[in-house]
């Protein structure tokens, strides 16, 4: 069976249709993806089958396979994820890795646009004296999100915040660190995407005519909320966008960092609040 899926898959335009097929399996089969490689005949009952095949129409589709199963892992964790909501990526780790690292003991920091909440839950999770500020605009994100938070239990530290934009972020408290994975993917870049891409929601993806509308924010807002010494974390689009924003930065915030991801692309920037 795992062979035919993954033959079907392929054939669906889907490149790592092996891939797939293993995570179909172990979903399907509620087994280990070594049990799965160990035997790639076992057979599907009729409704195990018939659950397959709509998971191929529908990937055929170019509807994401997170989606379809309803989670997406970061950081070695499963988290809730639907039709509506970014799908964490792979690249992204590097921002929570980055923000591990900078984060003093007993820190306050904002996860702005936090979507399924998967940034700040790692965060929570792993530096359990932490606090978080986790705003988003996207109210489907804020369901997920509020899933998510009672899933590893950990909203007594967080406050899930409705935000339209950065000027009604109630942070009364000065903050130790501010992250953020905005929308970067200037407007008419949008419709060239990878089919699966454009089935996320165009509100996390789309930032502007340049893609540099919600860094010019919180370029303008951060500084207010942040701490002397307090850190700005970004990932963005590549190298264009980083030089963009060493020229646009204020003055009170200083680069201190810039990250590659696996590809020697451009994807992560601290930057220092004076």
């Amino acid at each position: 069976m795992r062979k035919a899926l993954a033959e079907n898959l392929r054939a669906a335009g889907i490149e790592n249709g092996d891939q797939e097929a293993d995570v179909v399996l172990t979903r399907l089969l509620n087994c280990t993806r070594a049990s799965v490689l160990a035997h790639p005949e076992r057979p599907l009952s009729d409704e195990q089958r018939s659950a397959a095949e709509e998971i191929l129409r529908r990937r055929a589709m170019g509807e994401p396979l997170q989606y379809i199963l309803g989670e997406a892992h970061f950081w070695g964790r499963p988290f809730e994820i639907g039709p509506g909501v970014l799908i964490p990526r792979p690249e992204t780790e590097l921002l929570a890795e980055l923000a591990l690292e900078r984060l003093p003991p007993g820190a306050l920091f904002m996860d702005w646009g936090t979507g399924s909440g998967c940034i700040a839950i790692t965060l929570l999770l792993e530096r359990p004296d932490t606090r978080a500020l986790m705003a988003e605009k996207n109210p489907l994100s804020l369901l997920t999100a509020w899933r998510n938070l009672a899933r590893y239990r950990v909203g007594a530290r967080a406050l899930l915040w409705h935000s339209r934009g950065p000027e009604d972020i109630p942070a009364a408290e000065r903050m130790d660190l501010v992250v953020s994975n905005p929308p970067y993917i200037p407007t008419k870049e949008i419709d060239g995407l990878m089919r699966e891409v454009r089935h996320e929601p165009r509100l996390a993806l789309d930032g502007g005519e340049d893609g540099l509308d919600c860094f010019r924010l919180l370029f303008r807002r951060a500084p207010r909320w942040l701490k002397s010494g307090g850190a700005l974390l970004l990932e963005i689009g590549g190298a264009s966008q980083a030089e963009a924003l060493r020229k646009m930065a204020p003055r009170t915030l200083v680069l201190a960092e810039e990250l590659a991801d696996y590809a020697q692309i451009p994807r992560c920037v601290v930057y220092t609040r004076l």
